[in-house]
C-alpha cells in the first residue's frame, strides 16, 4: 500500500484524460501523487457512476467491475469499448449542456438547497424524448447533480463531501475524511477475489494506491480502488459497492 499521498480534489477532465472519449461518462474524483515512491507519476481516481453497463460490450480493458488505463504523459488513455456504458452517446451530447446550465444556476441551487428530485424535474423539462431515450436519465442527472454540488461546495468553502448535510439535511459528519482510504490485504482479497488474476494475469504486480468512497463524491456507495502495475505502467480502476 502506498502512503504519504498528496491529494488534489476535483482535477479538471483535461488534466486526467488524454482525450475526450470518456467525457460525460467518467468523473474525475481526485489526483494523488506519491513523490517518494513514484516521483514522476500522477494517479487519478475516477468513476463512471451515472450510467449502467451493457455486458455485450465487455472487453479485457473494461468490464462491469474495472477499467484498465494506459498512462500517457501522466494522463489516462482509454483502450476499452465505450458501448459498455448504456446511453454513452446521449450522455456525451448532454454533458456540456448540463455543465453550462450548472455554471449558470449551480450557486442558486446550492443557496436554495434544491433537492435532487427537483433538479431532475427542472432539467428533464428542457430535454426532448430523443435526447433521453436508451438510458436512465434520472440516474444520470442525479449523479451529475450530486457530483457538481459537492464539487462547488468544496470550491467555495473548502469542505468535502457535504451534499447529504447541505441538500438532504443529514447531520454533518464531524470526522474529517481522508479522501483516499487505505486498503488492507484482507479487504482487497474480499473486493477483488480472483477476478484481477484471471483478467490481467498480473495481479501480484499491482501496487494498491487506496480507495475512494462513492458516497462522498455522490450519494451512491460505488467505491473505487486504484491499483498500479509497475511493469506495464497501467492503472486498474476497480469499482465495487461497499
Amino acid at each position: 500500500m502506498s502512503t504519504h499521498l498528496n491529494i488534489n480534489l476535483y482535477p479538471s477532465f483535461t488534466n486526467v484524460f488524454a482525450d475526450n472519449t470518456l467525457k460525460g461518462i467518467f468523473y474525475p474524483l481526485c489526483t494523488v501523487e506519491n513523490k517518494n515512491k513514484y516521483p514522476n507519476h500522477l494517479f487519478h481516481f475516477v468513476s463512471s457512476n451515472g450510467l449502467w453497463m451493457n455486458e455485450d460490450y465487455v472487453t479485457k480493458e473494461n468490464n462491469t467491475s474495472y477499467t484498465l488505463f494506459d498512462i500517457v504523459d501522466r494522463k489516462y488513455h482509454f483502450a476499452g469499448d465505450v458501448r459498455l456504458y448504456k446511453g454513452y452517446a446521449q450522455a456525451q451530447l448532454l454533458f456540456p449542456r448540463l455543465e453550462a446550465e450548472f455554471e449558470q444556476n449551480g450557486k442558486d441551487y446550492l443557496k436554495n438547497r434544491i433537492k435532487t428530485k427537483t433538479y431532475i424535474s427542472i432539467l428533464k423539462q428542457t430535454l426532448t424524448p430523443d435526447e433521453i431515450k436508451d438510458f436512465d436519465i434520472d440516474y444520470f442527472l442525479q449523479t451529475f447533480y450530486e457530483y457538481s454540488i459537492n464539487k462547488l461546495y468544496f470550491q467555495l468553502y473548502g469542505s468535502f463531501a457535504k451534499f447529504r448535510s447541505i441538500i438532504d439535511g443529514w447531520a454533518s459528519n464531524k470526522t474529517k475524511s481522508p479522501v483516499v482510504y487505505p486498503v488492507t490485504t484482507k479487504e482487497l482479497d474480499y473486493i477483488l477475489g480472483d477476478s484481477v488474476q484471471s483478467a490481467t494475469q498480473k495481479a501480484n504486480h499491482f501496487d494498491v494506491l487506496g480507495r475512494t468512497a462513492g458516497e462522498e463524491f455522490f450519494t451512491d456507495g460505488n467505491d473505487t480502488v486504484l491499483l498500479y502495475d509497475v511493469e506495464t505502467d497501467k492503472v486498474l480502476c476497480w469499482n465495487f459497492y461497499s
